[in-house]
């Protein structure tokens, strides 16, 4: 039952109040508006235009100086994200190493354009400057994940692995693996089946003579 209820979306009622709740606490501290962005992305997923139009009002701000700082940082977004945020990595060496070509496939794969949402929620594609990896270049990033050496032919299998909520985070197809070890399993014969094979063996040899 706890478990249906966490599942349970909170209402506008509710997610309002929490931001309330934020504005409150943070109304008199000096460099507020960042982190009220951040705690209000946090609570609604993305920044809607009628939260930005209520965070630069009760924190005194004008609403073009708050929604610039919006578009400033790439962090912050105006539409739902999907629940896997790709990232693909267009510095310097992954783009000569072919960091563009995978945007490509993945803008395809996904049918979606930067800053865009799969029609399903399941995936939103941006793009970054450097994940730190520059050696492993082209590179790219789902979720916490950094995927290194990325082929454009590879972009739609790295993405199956994320497609369920049950697959391995950078494993690989969840349902492959559990076949794979299943007939892992099953070509190690238990005690019953030597048995078995014991006594096959020795009704067929008595059968030759």
């Amino acid at each position: 039952m706890a478990s249906a209820c966490c599942a349970e979306k909170a209402s506008e009622q509710e997610l309002e109040a929490r931001l309330g709740t934020v504005l409150e606490e943070y109304r008199r501290k000096p460099g507020a508006l960042i982190p009220v962005l951040q705690m209000a992305q946090g609570i609604y997923g993305y920044l809607p235009e009628a939260v930005i139009k209520r965070i630069a009002a009760e924190l005194g701000r004008s609403y073009s100086e708050v929604a610039g700082v919006v578009g400033f940082y790439s962090f912050f977004s105006t539409v739902p994200r999907g629940r896997h945020l790709v990232r693909v990595c267009l510095g310097t060496a992954c783009y000569v190493r072919g960091g563009k070509n995978v945007l490509e496939a993945l803008k395809d794969e996904l049918g979606i354009d930067v800053g865009g949402t799969t029609a399903d929620g399941e995936f939103s594609l941006e793009v970054a400057r450097c994940f730190g990896a520059c050696g492993l270049a082209p590179t790219i990033m789902i979720d916490e994940d950094v995927v290194q050496r990325v082929k454009p032919a590879r972009v739609r299998s790295i993405l199956q692995a994320y497609r369920s909520a049950a697959a391995p985070r950078a494993g690989g197809n969840g349902k492959a693996a559990k076949t794979a070890s299943t007939r892992k399993k099953r070509a190690v014969p238990t005690s019953r089946s030597r048995r078995k094979a014991k006594g096959t063996a020795a009704a067929a040899r008595g059968g030759k003579r």
